[in-house]
C-alpha cells in the first residue's frame, strides 16, 4: 500500500456526544445521474452504526463555492467523499477547504479513484477505504465510533450485496434522477486497461431477489433504469429471464444495458423483435477490430458475430444501439484503427463513440505502460498522449475524426445519409477523412454544432461528389424529417406552400390512415409535402417516387428522432 502523502496540519478529535451526524458526498456528472455508492455506504453504515445520516449529491459542474458551503454546513462528524476518475480534482479541491473550515470533521474517502487521488494531492488526514463497502471489516465501524480511525481499511474481497435502495428514495434522493441497479458485480473479461481485471470472476443475484427488487423500483415508474452490470449477457439465459419480466412490468421506464455482442442466442433476438420502441437501450464496447491490439489488452471476442449483433439489432429499430471503439490501444495503428472504423460504421448502430485510451491506475495496462513506452496524462482522467503505433501528432487528427463523427453521426439528423453511405458500401473512415477539411473550414470544433451548420456542411462536401443530386434530395428528407418546416438556404428550394394548397384541392374530404373529415384541415395545416424521387423514398422505406407527408408529432416506432412519416397515394381517392 501506498502511503497516503498529507499536510502536517494535526488532526483534532471529533467530538462524539450523543448521535453520530454522516453526510455522504456524491459529485455527478450532470443532475439526472445519481451515486449508487452513496446509498450502498448508507445501508452498510445504518446496519452498524447509530448515526444520522444524510446523502448528498451535486454536480462536478456546479459552482464551486455553493457546493462547498452546503457541504460545510450544518454540523457533520464524518464527510464520506465518492471518487471517480470525473470528479477526482474536484473532490480534491472540496477535502482541503472542508478541512481548513472544520478541522474536527472526519473525512473519508472511497471508489475507484481514491486511493489514487490520495497519493497524488497532498491532502490533510483522511481515512480511505479499498474496496466494496459490504466486505469491510468490524473494525473499521469500532474504530469511527471511537475515534481512533486509521489510514486505510481494506474491505474482504467478494462480499455479498443487495440493492440498497429504501421506497422512499424513488420520491426523494432519485426523484427525476437515472437509477443505477446491478444484479451482478464483477465481469468475466480481464481488459488490461479496466480496474476490473483486478477481480476474478462474477457474483449473480438469484433472479427471485432480482424480480423482487426491481419491483420495488418500477413501483415509483422511473424514467430510466441504469443496469450497470459489466456484463449483462454473461449468461443469456439469465439475461432473457430479466427482460421478459421487465416487460411484464409495464410503464415506460427505458431501461440501459451493457452487453458483450459474441453473446446473443437466436432465443434472445427473437424475443427483443418484439421489445417496444425505446424500452431498452445497449452499450456495446467494441473497442477495435484489430486482432492484435484486443491480444494486447487481453481482450478476448469473436469479432465475426459481435459485427452480426451489432448489424442485426441496428437494423431492428426499436433498441438504440452505441458502440465504442477505443483511440489508442497498443498495437493499434492508424491504419488498423481505420479499419476499425470502417467495421464499425458498416454495422451502423446509433451513436458510435470513439473515446481515448485512459491509462488508469492499478491496471495491468498501467503497470506495463512504461515498457510498452505508452506517454499518457499523470492527472485524471488518464489520457493517452503518445505511443509507438500513435504519435501525438497522429493521435491528435484521429481524435479530431472521432469528435467530427460525434458531431454528424450522433446527433440523429443525418442517419438516412448515413444508411445511404453504407448501403454503398463507402467506408466511414475513408468519408469523414475527406469531411474533415470542410469542418475545419467552417469551424466547426470552435462553433456550436447546430443543425444548420453540420447540414451546410455535408452540402457543401457532397458538391465534389458526382452523386452531388441524390445527396442533396437525401439533405432535403433529413431537414424536413427533423421537424421542420421551411428548408434551409443551403438546399435545392422546394415550395413547401405550392404543395400543400396543391394537394389539398384534389385530395378527397377523407383519406384513411391519414384524416377524416373532421380533421382534415388541420392535418394539411400541421403537414409539410415534399416530392422525393423512387431513390430517396426507398432509401427512407416508404415505397417508390411521390410525396411524403411529415407530421409534427414524433415518430414512437423508431429509436431515431424524427417526425412521423407517410406516402401520400399516388393518385387520389374518390
Amino acid at each position: 500500500m501506498v502511503p497516503i502523502h498529507t499536510i502536517s496540519t494535526p488532526l483534532l478529535p471529533i467530538p462524539l456526544s450523543g448521535t453520530m451526524n454522516i453526510k455522504l458526498i456524491g459529485l455527478n456528472g450532470r443532475y439526472t445521474h445519481s451515486t449508487l455508492s452513496l446509498f450502498y455506504l448508507r445501508q452498510a453504515f445504518s446496519s452498524h452504526l447509530q448515526a444520522e445520516i444524510s446523502l448528498w449529491q451535486y454536480t462536478i459542474n456546479d459552482n464551486y463555492f455553493e457546493t462547498l458551503a452546503r457541504i460545510s454546513a450544518g454540523s457533520a462528524d464524518v464527510i464520506c467523499f465518492s471518487v471517480y476518475i470525473w470528479n477526482s480534482n474536484r473532490v480534491a479541491q472540496l477535502v482541503m477547504d472542508v478541512a481548513r473550515i472544520s478541522p474536527t470533521t472526519r473525512i473519508i474517502l472511497g471508489g475507484p479513484e481514491a486511493d489514487a487521488m490520495a497519493r497524488q494531492y497532498a491532502l490533510p488526514p483522511v481515512t480511505l477505504v479499498l474496496g466494496e463497502v459490504e466486505g469491510l471489516p468490524q473494525q473499521f465501524y469500532t474504530d469511527l465510533q471511537q475515534n481512533k480511525m486509521a489510514p486505510h481499511y481494506e474491505a474482504e474481497a467478494h462480499p455479498s450485496f443487495s440493492m440498497p435502495y429504501q421506497e422512499e428514495d424513488f420520491s426523494g434522493y432519485l426523484a427525476h434522477r437515472h437509477v443505477y441497479y446491478e444484479s451482478s458485480r464483477g465481469c468475466p473479461y480481464g481488459c488490461a486497461y479496466c480496474l476490473s481485471a483486478s477481480s476474478k470472476g462474477v457474483r449473480h443475484l438469484e433472479l427471485s431477489q432480482v424480480k423482487e427488487e426491481l419491483a420495488l423500483i418500477m413501483a415509483s415508474k422511473p424514467h430510466t433504469v441504469r443496469f450497470i452490470d459489466r456484463t449483462f449477457n454473461t449468461i443469456p439465459e439469465r439475461a432473457l429471464a430479466i427482460w421478459n419480466y421487465l416487460l411484464t412490468l409495464g410503464g415506460d421506464t427505458c431501461f440501459h444495458f451493457e452487453i458483450s455482442p459474441d453473446r446473443f442466442s437466436e432465443e434472445m433476438f427473437t424475443f427483443l423483435a418484439r421489445v417496444p420502441t425505446g424500452r431498452f437501450q445497449f452499450e456495446i464496447g467494441l473497442q477495435s477490430t484489430t486482432p492484435a491490439a484486443l491480444a494486447g489488452v487481453n481482450r478476448k471476442t469473436d469479432m465475426q458475430q459481435a459485427i452480426e449483433t451489432i448489424k442485426r439489432l441496428s437494423a431492428a429499430q426499436n433498441i438504440h444501439i452505441h458502440a465504442d471503439l477505443i483511440l489508442g490501444l497498443p498495437y493499434e495503428t492508424a491504419s488498423t484503427f481505420a479499419n476499425s472504423c470502417n467495421d464499425l460504421f458498416a454495422a451502423q448502430p446509433h451513436y458510435i463513440q470513439m473515446g481515448l485510451l485512459k491509462i488508469l491506475p492499478d491496471t495491468p495496462l498501467q503497470r506495463k505502460s512504461e515498457e510498452l513506452e505508452l506517454i499518457h496524462r499523470h492527472s485524471p482522467p488518464y489520457e493517452l498522449l503518445a505511443s509507438p503505433w500513435l504519435d501525438h501528432e497522429k493521435l491528435a487528427e484521429l481524435y479530431w475524426l472521432g469528435e467530427c463523427i460525434e458531431k454528424l453521426y450522433n446527433s440523429h439528423f443525418f442517419k438516412p445519409f448515413f444508411t445511404y453511405l453504407a448501403r454503398r458500401q463507402e467506408k466511414g473512415f475513408t468519408f469523414f477523412q475527406e469531411l474533415m477539411p470542410c469542418c475545419v473550414n467552417h469551424r466547426l470544433f470552435e462553433r456550436a454544432a447546430t443543425q444548420d451548420l453540420m447540414s451546410q456542411i455535408l452540402a457543401d462536401h457532397a458538391s465534389t461528389r458526382p452523386d452531388n443530386a441524390l445527396i442533396l434530395e437525401i439533405m432535403q428528407y433529413c431537414w424536413l424529417a427533423s421537424g421542420r418546416k421551411k428548408l434551409p438556404d443551403h438546399l435545392p428550394s422546394m415550395d413547401l406552400k405550392k404543395n400543400r394548397d396543391s394537394l389539398f384541392a384534389i385530395y378527397p374530404k377523407e383519406l384513411p390512415g391519414h384524416y377524416d373529415r373532421a380533421n382534415r384541415n388541420h392535418f394539411f395545416r400541421k403537414t409539410v409535402f415534399a416530392f422525393f424521387s423512387a431513390e430517396v423514398n426507398q432509401l427512407s422505406g416508404h415505397g417508390t417516387k411521390g410525396y411524403l407527408a411529415f407530421s409534427q408529432e414524433q415518430d414512437n416506432h423508431s429509436v431515431l428522432k424524427r417526425v412521423k412519416i407517410s406516402a401520400m397515394p399516388d393518385i387520389p381517392i374518390n
